[in-house]
């Protein structure tokens, strides 16, 4: 495979910062839904699909910030396993009790006649939290420190049991710990097969990015992404709990599916685009595009949530190792990425699913090559020849300065259209008429 590299012309190169991104002209036509031509960018075609309508496209609107009151309640308390060695003894259990900005740690010791806490015992953990919720007594926390409880922290639907979860067979490493395929078993249900990842070796700064990996996760519902069922936290090891995918990850799926036609690959294109869509509805930058994190079964979905932010631009240190390879160079100058930078990288992962036999990009370059060429160069990744003409022009359209590239939203736009093009033409099944990528 040779490397599709080429210097961009000058019409490709970053224009000053305050130009402005062109507007393709809106021509009247015929209330008929227009095809896309195979010279027409995604931006021109998109607009075009809006002429006669009286609404607008949907916008996003800006949710409004809903304040947690539960989570800032004064005196809400939740029981914990003591799990980090905080006590430094096995038969310890942590009340955690909210005070101000502050969360304070009650001990509650295991002893052969039941548990204590100070000087008093009860016979069970329930029996003691009642004494001092429902008679609204103080705890010592130090001499001079007491807390009062109030309301119970409740458990948040994503935040699962280890006995709602069954471990079949080990499926491969990942990330911070080895997958394994598994059953979640809800209360009442039927156990649903899930990819559990089993969370080892895991330092404050992994632990904290997984956190916050799942918070973001459990915001979103969409077909084109990765389902995300919970968290299995109330004793260790952790499990990271997902919906499971059989086909793997795109890249591996393109590697063992070299002769995989122009229909079904550009179908993959279009679905990751509609995932990516609806990410960025949702004001989420992905930041980890490539086809390394799309999975694939019978539809392609988004999935790697670890470096995603919920943010319109997010604030990077470009000295710390990046994902060179699909990476925006205007991220090096602003040190920002954005909507526009996770274009960027589809652009790039666009080249992965069409270049045969499958290629990383630049694949003969290693990094300190790329950097130079891409990044202080302004050298760009050419579409492959076995990429149909209408998605080299959106590949390029993706590489293009930020303010120039398409949104996800032109991009899912064009790709349905093509796909129906493809459809018409009899392309969707290759028992209807043979399309393959070579003659």
């Amino acid at each position: 495979q040779k490397d599709t590299s080429s210097s961009s012309s000058d019409k490709d190169t970053k224009p000053a910062p305050d130009a402005k991104p062109k507007k393709a002209p809106k021509k009247k036509g015929s209330k008929k839904k227009p095809e896309a031509s195979k010279t027409e960018s995604t931006v021109a075609y998109s607009n075009r699909l809006q002429e006669g309508k009286d609404k607008a496209p949907p916008k996003v609107t800006k949710r409004s910030k809903k304040t947690n009151k539960g989570a800032q309640e004064e005196g809400q308390f939740l029981l914990r396993k003591d799990l980090e060695g905080q006590a430094a003894a096995p038969d310890v259990i942590l009340l955690s009790v909210r005070l101000g900005q502050q969360v304070l740690n009650a001990l509650i010791r295991e002893v052969p006649s039941g548990y204590r806490i100070g000087d008093r015992e009860f016979d069970t953990v329930a029996a003691l939290v009642d004494y001092y919720q429902i008679r609204k007594i103080a705890i010592s926390i130090t001499e001079s420190l007491e807390v009062t409880l109030g309301n119970p922290c409740r458990r948040k639907s994503w935040e699962l049991r280890h006995k709602m979860i069954t471990v079949q067979k080990e499926l491969g490493s990942g990330s911070y710990g080895v997958v394994y395929l598994a059953l979640l078993t809800y209360p009442r249900q039927k156990p649903i097969t899930v990819a559990a990842k089993m969370l080892t070796d895991m330092d404050n700064d992994s632990s904290h990015a997984l956190w916050k990996e799942a918070r973001v996760m459990q915001e979103y519902d969409h077909p084109n992404i990765t389902k995300f069922y919970g968290v299995c936290n109330d004793a260790l090891p952790y499990y990271l709990v997902m919906e499971f995918i059989s086909g793997g990850s795109v890249d591996n799926y393109l590697k063992d599916n070299p002769k995989l036609n122009v229909y079904k690959r550009t179908k993959m294109a279009m679905e990751a685009a509609a995932g990516l869509d609806y990410l960025h509805s949702r004001l989420c930058i992905h930041r980890d595009i490539a086809a390394r994190n799309l999975l694939i079964d019978k539809v392609a979905k988004v999935s790697d949530f670890g470096l995603t932010r919920k943010t319109r631009n997010y604030k990077i240190d470009v000295d710390k190792p990046l994902n060179l390879r699909w990476i925006a160079p205007d991220v090096y100058e602003s040190s920002t990425v954005n909507k526009a930078t996770d274009v960027y990288a589809f652009g790039i992962t666009l080249f992965e699913m069409f270049v045969v036999p499958y290629a990383i990009p630049y694949e003969n370059w290693d990094a300190d090559q790329v950097y130079e060429n891409v990044i202080e160069k302004g050298m760009r990744l050419q579409p492959p020849r076995e990429m149909p003409k209408e998605i080299q022009g959106l590949m390029k359209e993706c590489l293009l300065a930020a303010h120039l590239r398409p949104t996800f939203r032109m991009i899912h736009i064009f790709l349905q259209a093509l796909l129906k093009k493809m459809q018409a033409d009899g392309l969707e099944e290759e028992g209807k008429k043979k399309f393959k990528l070579f003659g």
